[in-house]
């Protein structure tokens, strides 16, 4: 044959009833590596189509087929997860003490047991709305307490809140030095028994100080002093400002009496119109 010293497809065995292969040539052995993969017959069993065959470690490279990205972003989402809720609580921990340094309310009460002391009701001053009066005799030079309310810079407070709620200001007190004003209303610019905080300007503010940081909120008993209207006599309490810590410290300059208003002087800008001839 003009194929001698090669191999040809009758030695290789793929025609063994072809009639000039000889009866004594027999099919070379071949390695594991060269051993063909086996072939995948599809069977149907209940409408399930499967295979007859299912070795696969004929099938090189087969544990590439594995969807590693798949795991690996499994795997880098949990270990990120807890990054994020760390980041997460760091921020909103920032956040609530941005709050409660800024947004905080101001002021206390320093006069021994305010509640039997201090008394609100209608003021006798026509007009004016609530007063605050002595329960009991108060000798002079007691000092009552600061004035209650959030530290406002006095621009954005007249820009924003007054603005909506012109009734605020009447209940604020400016600093002589006009850069900042104290803020005892509530988010409506009305005056409460108690100054909870918080400002309308930021977000989630009033809702923090309303809720969680409640526990915050001062007495607004001093705010609730009015100015004499003329003929009603002078002023029995005095206001101090101090500049440096933000606020404003009330003091007796006479004695009072049990029943007796007390009256402070708030000075040439305060607005008088809605006081009527005393009572």
């Amino acid at each position: 044959s003009k194929f001698d010293g090669a191999f040809s497809f009758h030695q290789l065995g793929a025609f063994p009833n072809s009639p000039h292969i000889s009866n004594n040539v027999r099919a070379p052995k071949l390695s594991r590596a060269q051993t063909p993969m086996p072939m995948l017959r599809p069977s149907c069993r209940k409408g399930r189509l499967s295979t007859s065959t299912t070795s696969l470690f004929a099938i090189p490279g087969v544990s590439s087929l594995i969807t590693t990205p798949a795991f690996e972003s499994v795997t880098n989402n949990a270990l990120i997860s807890p990054q994020i809720i760390t980041a997460s609580a760091s921020a909103i921990l920032t956040y609530l003490y941005l709050l409660a340094a800024f947004d905080r309310p101001r002021g206390y009460l320093t006069i021994p047991d305010p509640q039997n002391t201090l008394l609100i009701q209608p003021s006798r001053v026509p007009g004016a709305g609530l007063g605050l009066f002595a329960a009991c005799s108060i000798p002079k030079g007691t000092v009552l307490g600061t004035y209650a309310g959030v530290l406002r810079e006095a621009q954005m407070f007249y820009d924003g809140k007054c603005r909506q709620y012109p009734q605020a200001v009447g209940y604020s007190w400016r600093f002589t030095d006009n850069k900042y004003v104290i803020d005892p209303t509530d988010s409506q610019g009305e005056i409460q028994d108690v100054c909870l905080g918080g400002n309308t300007d930021v977000p989630l503010s009033n809702l923090v100080f309303g809720t969680l940081f409640r526990f915050l909120s001062v007495n607004t008993a001093l705010c609730r002093i009015n100015e004499p209207p003329i003929g009603a006599g002078g002023c029995n309490v005095s206001a101090k400002e101090n500049l440096a810590k933000r606020e404003v410290v009330f003091e007796l300059i006479q004695n009072v009496n049990s029943g007796q208003e007390l009256y402070l002087d708030y000075g040439l800008d305060y607005d008088r119109s809605r006081y009527g001839p005393p009572r």
